[in-house]
């Protein structure tokens, strides 16, 4: 609404998601004011956090069929901040030893930036995983470009159990300069 303070508008009471804009003043561009010129920016560049649902055909074929968690930007890398996996389970207990890994590239199990080992490995009740960056190779991670990147979830072998998944993944874009 024109000509309403800001400090009058109604609160947002939950986190920020896509396509949220943020009101911001960039000083370094004094082409609206010598004070700086009023811009909006994306969410995505301070710090989002989005949420999917997987239904057990997808948590099945994560091993065939990535999801993409992050999408990829042109000039920008993805810093992931943490995974959020709540698993239901509504079937068969899972009798694999599967891992549910994470990173930026889902044509090698060998670089990822995390994985659950043994997820839902013979657990018989709903099961919260919550992970944040400690990739391998004693905290560095180790693998092709992120930069261009989106931030994936796939599996290193199919699962076999009846269970699904709520995923919430945190993270923020940043430009390459």
């Amino acid at each position: 609404m024109a000509n309403q303070r800001l400090t009058d508008k109604t609160a947002m009471e939950m986190q920020t998601g896509s396509g949220d804009l943020f009101h911001v003043v960039d000083v370094s561009d004094t082409t609206g004011s010598s004070a700086g010129t009023s811009k909006k920016i994306d969410s995505k560049f301070i710090i989002q956090t989005d949420k999917f649902s997987l239904p057990n055909n997808e948590v099945v074929a994560l091993h065939t069929t990535p999801k993409t968690l992050v999408g990829a930007l042109s000039g920008y890398f993805v810093t992931p901040l943490s995974v959020s996996v709540f698993c239901t389970k509504a079937g068969s207990t899972e009798t694999s030893s599967n891992n549910l890994m994470f990173g930026f590239d889902s044509s090698t199990d060998n670089n990822y930036w995390f994985q659950i080992r043994d997820c839902m490995n013979n657990k018989l009740t709903n099961l919260s995983y919550i992970v944040s960056g400690n990739p391998a190779s004693g905290g560095t991670y180790v693998g092709s470009s992120t930069v261009n990147r989106p931030f994936e979830m796939w599996s290193n072998l199919a699962f076999n159990g009846g269970w699904t998944m709520e995923v919430y993944v945190t993270y923020s874009y940043t430009k390459l300069l």
